[in-house]
């Protein structure tokens, strides 16, 4: 709290204030988290795309989530950031999961409806998008390993491309 406090240069006793105690404060910063998730992932189903590139923008834009918004990406895709224990930790997980849950739901309507339209081929989307989703989420936390196997932004930008390519062409149906 003190860390807090003196980032948002204000007194401890205001957090209190506002937030009542840790886990409330906690919850917060993970709603916070959570809406500007999905916000951006908002972004990439718009109207005037194909589904295919909804799909493509979807994964820009969760890239991008990841490159502006590290510890936001961290609490909810990665849950690195552990709950503490407390009287709100079992609805700090529902809502985490029901966040992700609808966003990776999102991507597999997507993945139906290109199915639909004859632009991929599809069999399961559910599960594909599970995959993707957690592909995705291991390439992108990759750059916090601490070896020389952590990737820079570029490097993961660059990665992330040929992972969306190699994925696209293996669901054509030419």
């Amino acid at each position: 709290m003190d860390a807090i406090a003196e980032e948002a240069a204000v007194a401890v006793g205001s957090i209190y204030h506002h937030f009542g105690n840790k886990d409330s404060l906690y919850l917060a910063l993970v709603e916070r988290a959570l809406e500007i998730n999905e916000q951006v992932m908002a972004q990439a189903y718009t109207d005037d795309r194909t589904p295919v590139e909804q799909l493509i923008a979807a994964s820009d834009a969760y890239c991008r989530f990841n490159l502006e918004n590290p510890g936001h990406f961290r609490m909810v895709a990665l849950r690195t950031v552990d709950m503490p224990p407390g009287e709100l930790a079992g609805e700090v997980e529902q809502r985490i999961a029901d966040k992700v849950e609808a966003l990776v739901g999102d991507v597999a309507d997507a993945l139906r409806r290109a199915d639909a339209a004859g632009q991929l081929s599809c069999p399961d989307p559910a599960r594909t998008s599970v995959f993707l989703w957690s592909a995705w989420n291991g390439v992108l936390g990759s750059r916090w390993r601490p070896d020389r196997l952590a990737l820079d932004d570029a490097e993961l930008e660059r990665v992330l491309a040929v992972g969306r390519d190699i994925v696209i062409r293996g669901l054509r149906t030419e």
